[in-house]
């Protein structure tokens, strides 16, 4: 219950952003979040991200996931789910090389080995995270930042990161 909690507000992308390549399609962000696929989001920020989920953690603030009911900034927003028990958050880098298509990833200071479940569980298909976060033909090799995550999940409790 909300009453004398505070809120932070997360926007999920309703459709991927005009200059990805699948610009206007649908992310369905919103089923993927409701089938407990999409278990986290991936943001820069750091350090504003890990100031927001400690309030959360801390017990009088709670995480809103909405999305624009329309027109991104130009519609109203909708809440899609609330959270607060299980919000937490992991640092990541991101590096990828466009010639051989590899990504390597380090949470939290280990090397994850498995990026492709880094992307399921943002809840994008390869290709769609890769352009996502390094987009066709920008020359960026190089994304650091936070995972936020909505729920107990986290990659540095499992065997895959070293």
């Amino acid at each position: 219950m909300r009453s004398r909690a505070k809120t932070i507000v997360l926007m999920l992308s309703k459709t991927f952003p005009r200059k990805h390549r699948s610009a206007g399609k649908k992310t369905n962000f919103q089923r993927s979040l409701n089938e407990g696929k999409k278990i986290h989001t991936i943001r820069s920020g750091y350090e504003a991200w890990k100031h927001n989920i400690e309030k959360i953690q801390n017990g009088n603030f709670f995480l809103s996931l909405r999305q624009w009911v329309d027109v991104p900034y130009r519609s109203k927003q909708e809440e899609i789910k609330e959270l607060k028990n299980s919000v937490g958050y992991e640092r990541i880098s991101m590096q990828y090389n466009p010639e051989t298509g590899i990504v390597k990833a380090i949470i939290n200071g280990k090397q994850y080995l498995d990026v492709t479940k880094i992307a399921e569980n943002d809840g994008l298909k390869w290709d769609d995270f890769i352009d996502w976060f390094f987009g066709q033909g920008t020359g960026r090799t190089l994304f650091q930042g936070v995972i936020v995550h909505f729920t107990d999940f986290r990659y540095t409790n499992n065997q895959e990161c070293k």
